[in-house]
């Protein structure tokens, strides 16, 4: 039987007065634990809060799909005060790691403790406010390594595409240029019977020519080199069906090709044939190689970009630019979204922590793809209001329940499954903006759902 000197040797319960400790006692029971037997489910209704008497109670939470240890309650630890004072279900698994024993008290009782036990209950806010900021922080900290793992396999598959592209090109210009040197070199022996100033001529119009030429279907382009193939061979061109199809894609018609091999006999047309095309393909190889490298040096720009490496933690923030910095660094999680972005062009500068902001975006964007699970719109507006720049990100999806609208912003909230989300995602969305001295409001109805973002663009907006 529970007695209230047992209670009084509990660092929580030793400064209680008589009657406190007698009400404790009251409205409250004794719960033991075998080693193994599990307390409370994470995702269950939150309905006890507990007090360790005896033993030891290991706390653990799925995180990214995997189940975690965060820590253990000894003797003398609450638990289950969070989940009571937020009316959110069970954040964590509470299991007996030895016999224990636990006080524990219901709902009703613990709503009634702070007037009937106000010593206890001033107690269990100052706890319960400790962990609510440490446990914040930490998954603040979490969820930003959550994010770097994301954007890093996104970056990962990002890059990966153009740098095959490059390597691929790179491996065929080793294969092509031994083949190209020879051709030319064949070409010296019949240089007598070919002008050099009409080959010269005729490799720069294809130069020129490549830059705008026009696509062409797949259908199309089979058709372009069956005819091509047909008149080179037509006219005694070894390899003529292998030489049509560079040629095509050079854009080269049947006229120019007359023009070119005009008086020539068969040996040097495919020689000067065979130069042209592979000089062509090496040209687009050329051109791919640069495109690749080009991409993987616009991503490495916008991650750094969004990251604002090596910048001041306050710094001038160009908010148009650090969304599409941000839509690229995301690109993977938008597959099959359409994305419409409104940006004006005389948003002003603002003074804030450009990394920080970036994160809200994030946040924000993501959250509305998971809305669309990869189909829908996405509409970015920016605009300047007054004093304050304007951030809206709109998505039509099926919306926010109207029950669960209220409640969005409120740390640990979350709609998503057991593992699946933190509900602090928005949570740290509104303190970054609450610190910049901003204001952030959602209005959602089935298909338009808008999170409008307001911050003051005086270089007083951002909070130390």
């Amino acid at each position: 039987m529970l007695t209230s000197s047992e209670l009084a040797g509990l660092p929580l319960f030793e400064d209680l007065t008589d009657d406190e400790l007698a009400w404790v006692l009251a409205n409250s029971y004794e719960q033991a634990l075998v080693v193994g037997e599990v307390f409370m489910h994470e995702g269950d209704l939150a309905d006890r809060f507990y007090v360790v008497l005896e033993g030891e109670l290991q706390i653990a939470r799925m995180l990214d799909g995997t189940r975690k240890v965060i820590g253990t309650t000894p003797r003398g630890i609450i638990g289950g005060e969070i989940s009571l004072l937020n009316a959110v279900p069970s954040m964590v698994t509470i299991q007996a790691i030895v016999p224990s024993r636990a006080l524990v008290m219901g709902v009703q009782a613990f709503r009634q403790m702070f007037a009937a036990a106000p010593t206890l209950g001033s107690k269990v806010l100052q706890i319960a406010s400790q962990r609510m900021y440490g446990f914040a922080s930490m998954r603040q900290q979490q969820e930003k390594l959550a994010a770097l793992g994301q954007l890093s396999a996104g970056l990962a598959h990002e890059l990966n595409n153009p740098a095959s592209a490059a390597r691929r090109a790179a491996v065929s210009l080793r294969e092509m240029l031994p083949s190209l040197q020879a051709r030319a070199l064949r070409l010296g022996v019949h240089h007598h019977h070919l002008p050099l100033e009409r080959l010269t001529d005729f490799q720069a119009l294809l130069i020129e020519r490549q830059e705008n030429l026009p696509p062409l279907s797949s259908l199309e382009r089979s058709d372009y080199e069956d005819q091509l193939g047909d008149w080179l061979d037509d006219h005694g061109v070894a390899e003529a069906y292998a030489l049509a199809a560079p040629l095509v894609a050079a854009g080269v018609t049947v006229d120019e090709l007359a023009g070119l091999i005009s008086g020539l006999d068969a040996a040097t047309s495919t020689e000067t044939l065979g130069w042209i095309a592979e000089a062509a393909t090496v040209d687009g190889l050329l051109a791919e190689l640069e495109l690749s490298t080009r991409r993987v040096a616009e991503l490495v720009a916008a991650v750094k970009a969004y990251s604002y490496m090596d910048q001041a933690p306050i710094q001038e923030v160009d908010l148009n630019r650090d969304l599409a910095h941000t839509l690229v660094v995301l690109r993977h999680r938008l597959k099959g979204i359409t994305v419409i972005n409104e940006y004006s062009q005389d948003l002003p500068m603002l003074m804030g922590r450009g990394g920080e902001l970036n994160q809200v975006w994030t946040n924000l964007i993501v959250n509305a793809a998971d809305a669309l699970k990869g189909s829908g719109t996405i509409k970015i507006i920016t605009r300047c209001e007054h004093n304050f720049a304007m951030v809206e990100i709109a998505d039509d999806g099926p919306g926010i329940p109207p029950d669960v609208l209220p409640r969005i912003f409120e740390p640990f909230f979350t709609t998503k499954g057991v593992g699946a989300g933190t509900g602090l995602g928005l949570d740290i969305s509104y303190r970054i903006i609450t610190q910049h001295n901003g204001t952030i409001e959602v209005q959602s109805q089935p298909g338009a759902t808008r999170f409008i973002v307001r911050l003051p663009v005086s270089a007083s907006g951002a909070s130390a």
